[in-house]
């Protein structure tokens, strides 16, 4: 298995992946979004595959800071399949995550976890993340 960028033909594989996350969005979708986010300078998607098959995936995106140099980056999403967690996946796509981070020159990595998976809070905290208590959003739809 290696960690590599995504490509167009891992979409059917991710969007397994979301599912098993509660996103159960059609194939349709996840391929626009992938192309969108593809053309996207700030934005990496890895996943962990074999010849065969896609076992996880990473989505990355770079945000700019006004006041400080550089970027920070941040995890929109990090998704293992549930036949592959506890093996090491989720721990590679992290360290590949980081690693282009620093490349970029980011400061740090952020990233939101629903208060309902408390065993991905769990592999954050191993991986050396430490809880931020506030976190506020608003729908805007």
């Amino acid at each position: 298995m290696n960690i590599r960028l995504a490509q167009s033909k891992d979409t059917e594989f991710i969007c397994h992946l979301l599912k098993q996350m509660g996103y159960s969005q059609p194939l349709r979708l996840i391929e626009e979004q992938f192309q969108r986010l593809s053309k996207d300078s700030n934005a990496i998607t890895l996943v962990a595959a074999d010849d065969l098959n896609v076992y996880g995936v990473l989505s990355l995106y770079f945000i700019p800071q006004i006041a400080l140099k550089g970027d920070f980056a941040k995890i929109c999403y990090l998704c293992v399949d549930e036949n592959m967690r506890s093996k090491g996946v989720g721990h590679l796509l992290v360290q590949e995550a980081e690693r282009l981070a620093r490349e970029r020159g980011c400061d740090r990595m952020e990233l939101h976890s629903g208060l309902q998976r408390p065993l991905a809070h769990q592999f954050y905290l191993r991986e050396g993340y430490v809880e931020a208590p506030k976190y506020f959003r608003k729908a805007l739809n």
